[in-house]
């Protein structure tokens, strides 16, 4: 547990860095300034999950830094029932936030590469300001309307969450699953599939064309490699998206669903239960790892800033 609260404060680090150079990308209306927005409105909400700040409980930390804090043997700490509720419903509005905004950026990527002459009609600027507005606005109405129905049930002055005895607690959590978990991941394999599949027809006709003109691949060379950066993104991300949210959903669904009469455990499903739970929190602590190593201009952007730090830590000793 104090490991995961240390990844968390890392995982701030890194995206405070995404987050300052997303909106200086965004502001400059620099190239693919549209991924930018929606990369932003992921980070933002994976922030929000492991954000910490002076605001809530001097350094406790928002959404799983305070999960964690409750779950610690060694640090007893007694939230009151509002700020329970209130983790509970940001872990839910930051998972749903940031599992929607992947499934913009696979939108963007797929209409810029199968459209791409009429990709400034389809996305502008103002579509794109919408679609990330409206990651928040659905998932708030979704999550206020599964607590007001009674769908999730709050147990242990609001320590847990449940949907044992609700009538609409496994639909809800079923469309959660669905749309926060499974969607995203196929709609990042599917584009991963499609640049995949771009990409080795393109390099079939470079390599065809530079039999015949060599000088004109070099220009064209250029326009794989950024389609394979693209293409390695997604399928990393559609990878990490499987491997970190899909089990626990399913493992959840199958308990609440199937096995929902079973009241003794066996040792090894309450195992997979444990470790499908903390692969799941490893999702927004691990997602700006990925953005600042796979994306090429946030690399570049978090190396600057970590060169730039140490010399000037270097230049302090220098002058004591």
């Amino acid at each position: 547990m104090h490991i995961l609260l240390f990844m968390c404060f890392l995982s701030v680090c890194l995206q405070i860095i995404v987050i300052i150079y997303a909106l200086r990308y965004v502001r400059r209306h620099a190239s693919e300034c549209y991924m930018h927005i929606f990369l932003l409105n992921m980070t933002l909400a994976d922030f929000m999950l492991t954000g910490y700040t002076n605001f809530y409980l001097q350094f406790f930390g928002v959404a799983l830094p305070m999960e964690f804090l409750i779950d610690m043997e060694t640090i007893r700490i007694q939230f009151s029932y509002h700020v329970n509720l209130m983790m509970h419903f940001l872990l839910w509005l930051g998972t749903s936030v940031s599992g929607l905004s992947l499934v913009l950026l696979n939108i963007d990527k797929l209409i810029f590469f199968k459209f791409p002459l009429r990709y400034a009609e389809l996305i502008t600027r103002n579509r794109a300001y919408l679609m990330a507005c409206s990651t928040w606005i659905l998932s708030t109405l979704f999550i206020y309307l599964a607590f007001h129905t009674r769908a999730l049930i709050c147990r242990y002055n609001c320590e847990r969450l449940t949907t044992d005895n609700s009538r609409y607690g496994p639909l809800m959590y079923l469309l959660f699953t669905f749309f926060v978990s499974a969607f995203p991941a196929l709609s990042s394999l599917m584009v991963a599939l499609y640049l995949l599949r771009i990409v080795n027809m393109h390099k079939k006709h470079i390599a065809e064309e530079q039999k015949l003109y060599a000088i004109s691949g070099s220009r064209k060379s250029t326009a794989i490699k950024s389609g394979m950066r693209t293409f390695y993104f997604i399928f990393i991300s559609t990878i990490f998206t499987v491997l970190t949210l899909t089990p626990y959903r399913l493992v959840t669904l199958y308990r609440t669903i199937i096995d929902k009469d079973t009241e003794i455990r066996t040792c090894i499903s309450v195992f997979i239960s444990i470790l499908t739970y903390y692969a799941m929190d490893l999702n927004p602590i691990l997602n700006p790892l990925l953005t600042v190593t796979v994306l090429p201009q946030y690399r570049i952007r978090c190396l600057d800033f970590l060169i730039h730090l140490k010399r000037r830590n270097n230049d302090k000793m220098i002058e004591k």
